[in-house]
């Protein structure tokens, strides 16, 4: 008797550690990462409009150094604005949500982006 209450038990967490765990997703393979803009930002050959966009990383790159700019409207479709070659770039402290980093700029001039960082990576992309 006692040995199929040990048995249950361990049953029971297995199920229960099985079913806490977080699955890899399409989101950690691509970094797809969402951000809000309330401002025009600038981005390596183009101005972006106030809006949502998505960034994420081109698959098919061999050294994945290529991001894919997306804008969405309030429908949620999306659509490709520009895809940005880029290098790597370094970060002390690992962030735990989504980073943009911008550049200095002249008053008047909309914000140009530095570089991105994914949450729990220290390694992120400079836009070239």
């Amino acid at each position: 008797m006692n040995s199929t209450l040990k048995a249950l038990c361990l049953s029971g967490s297995l199920a229960l550690s099985f079913f806490m765990t977080k699955p890899a997703s399409a989101d950690e393979i691509n970094k797809r990462t969402e951000f809000q803009f309330s401002g025009s930002v600038e981005i390596p050959g183009k101005v972006l409009a106030p809006g949502k966009y998505v960034f994420e990383l081109v698959n098919d790159s061999p050294d994945r150094n290529v991001v894919q700019i997306f804008s969405e409207d309030s429908n949620g479709k999306e659509s490709l604005v520009e895809s940005v070659l880029t290098i790597p770039d370094y970060i002390s402290n690992t962030p735990d949500k989504p980073i943009v980093r911008f550049e200095e700029r002249t008053s008047g001039s909309p914000e140009a982006i530095h570089s991105w960082f994914y949450p729990g990576e220290n390694t992120g992309w400079e836009f070239v």
